[in-house]
């Protein structure tokens, strides 16, 4: 999934499309109209927001939250501004109840001023009882996997012709429904994935993946790669990682997609005298470094200091989801990600510690 941040020709998902992938956030979302009514709620929201009263849906903000309600200043601003807006400690009271603060973030979700209010709460202790959704969340996976065997059947098919590169790409798809279906299988109600699976492999066969897979969709974008071969293997989910750094590239290559000369380079490197200290183990590790640099715009003011915030997008049809996912990946990898822009240049710097035993 990827996170276009910059101006590109306008395009809208329709509301009902951007609900199913709101439907297994993990995090309650409620979706606004214009007229400042709940017109969607999903299991995680209704969950939170079950002890308030009778149903949710047709009612209006300040019937639950009160006139006076930070919340619903929120709302106003993304419903009058059309643009995301966020704030860090939102807290969540109405008439006759209280449910703690919240960071709430709120952009727009299809046409006619309706918009979606995401609310992250801190987390909860670790042997805390799931939360309502995990049905919804499996119902998405269900439905995914159906035409992903179609396509993958498809694929199949396609590559016992005798065109060499037909078959190549074919393969290529068929790799790539492999990789979406374990993802799948991972979908876990509290979070965008289940913990990572670690092993060691070499980083440049994530890279290798991600640029056939942006090379294929963005077949006018020149991407090069700079690797070096010396790097020792990772630790880390080769399918997360995966994810990562194509939801990375693939917004590199979307706001490439008006430029003639558009180009994107992929490049690995030792980051030498860096080290960080692991939050599990708490000692300091080397770091290798994978950059994607691009050679478009530069990020929007808008969105440039709260890039992996749901909903930080300037794009009519982006939902600001995929650096979100992006970050949490790196971050379950005891990494961290850099973003240095101007016009014309664009890097995202991903930082992943370097193994021990790998190393030595």
């Amino acid at each position: 999934m990827s996170d276009p941040i910059r101006r590109t020709p306008p395009l809208r998902l329709s509301a009902p499309d951007a609900e199913l992938w709101l439907e297994a956030l993990p995090a309650p979302v409620l979706g606004i109209d214009a007229g400042e009514r709940i017109r969607f709620v999903n299991a995680a929201a209704a969950e939170l927001l079950a002890g308030v009263g009778r149903g949710l849906l047709g009612r209006r903000l300040d019937e639950i939250f009160g006139a006076d309600a930070p919340l619903i200043d929120l709302a106003r601003r993304a419903l009058n501004g059309g643009s995301g807006v966020a704030e860090s400690d939102v807290a969540l009271v109405g008439p006759g109840f209280a449910l703690g603060r919240a960071a709430v973030a709120a952009g727009p979700v299809g046409d006619n001023g309706y918009i979606a209010l995401v609310l992250t709460r801190p987390p909860r202790a670790r042997n805390a009882p799931p939360i309502a959704g995990n049905s919804a969340a499996r119902t998405l996976a269900h439905e995914v996997r159906n035409p992903l065997a179609g396509i993958r059947a498809a694929a199949q098919l396609i590559s016992r012709g005798d065109d060499p590169d037909s078959a190549a790409l074919a393969t290529l798809i068929c790799d790539e429904v492999d990789r979406i279906h374990r993802l799948t299988d991972k979908i876990d109600p509290m979070a965008a994935f289940e913990p990572p699976r670690f092993e060691l492999f070499n980083i440049h066969e994530a890279l290798e993946r991600v640029r056939k897979l942006v090379g294929s969709s963005a077949p006018d974008v020149m991407i090069r790669e700079r690797y070096d071969p010396s790097l020792p293997q990772v630790r880390g989910d080769l399918d997360q990682l995966i994810q990562a750094f194509l939801n990375i590239a693939k917004n590199a290559a979307e706001a490439l997609a008006s430029q003639p000369d558009g180009e994107i380079a992929i490049i690995t490197s030792f980051r030498s005298g860096v080290k960080f200290r692991s939050a599990a183990s708490g000692a300091a590790r080397a770091q290798l470094e994978i950059q994607v640099v691009d050679n478009g715009p530069g990020l929007h003011p808008d969105v440039a200091d709260r890039l992996f915030e749901a909903f930080a997008t300037t794009k009519p049809s982006g939902m600001g989801l995929g650096l979100t996912v992006a970050a949490d990946i790196i971050a379950r990898h005891d990494g961290r990600i850099e973003v240095e822009s101007a016009p014309g240049r664009t890097a995202f710097k991903i930082l992943l510690p370097i193994d021990p035993e790998a190393s030595s």
